[in-house]
């Protein structure tokens, strides 16, 4: 019995582990804004001439702004929208100081949304992040989960101190925003 018992925890383990590899995998791919801000530029919408701070650069990629704009930066209450090839892929919706998002404010993209503190045009304090079906609420620092927050998940509730982007706990390791191969 003992014997059985134990594979049986295996398998369970296994099938657990795999589960988990590929929460991290997709969590890991799905989100966009894990660059530090130093690696960011400044676009301007054509039609207006106002510049916006991107944290991260995509090829042919343009940007339009609704809202106020002061020394040719973004200032006060607005609307982002980001396109690719002329497609829309994020709206963004909040305050900019000097062409930079910040305070409460959100964006929302194909694949979820976050809404919450921001810094620097990324998530910067509280908020909530959305990716599919996934729920990380928490503490974020340069666009990555840093701090106490929970992921919440089909796979579970994984709840801790983040770092980088990274909960490291006994043999689990997840990835919020970061290549889980971050996460030592």
């Amino acid at each position: 019995m003992r014997t059985r018992s134990n594979s049986t925890k295996s398998v369970n383990l296994a099938r657990m582990a795999i589960n988990l590899g590929a929460l991290i995998f997709v969590l890991g791919c799905s989100v966009a804004f894990a660059q530090s801000v130093t690696q960011g530029i400044f676009i301007a919408d054509k039609n207006t001439g106002c510049n916006i701070w991107n944290p991260n650069p995509r090829s042919v990629e343009t940007i339009v702004w609704s809202g106020s704009c002061s020394n040719g930066l973004a200032q006060g209450r607005g609307k982002l929208q980001w396109l690719q090839n002329g497609k829309l892929y994020e709206t963004d919706e909040g305050e900019w100081s000097a062409g930079r998002q910040v305070g409460r404010g959100s964006q929302a993209w194909a694949l979820g949304r976050y809404d919450g503190e921001g810094a620097n045009s990324e998530p910067n304090g509280q908020g909530v992040l959305i990716l599919k079906t996934d729920r990380y609420d928490g503490a974020f620092r340069n666009g990555k989960p840093n701090g106490l927050g929970t992921l919440t998940s089909q796979h579970g509730v994984f709840e801790g101190t983040w770092k980088d982007g990274c909960l490291i706990g006994g043999n689990r390791k997840i990835a919020v925003g970061v290549p889980p191969s971050t996460c030592l």
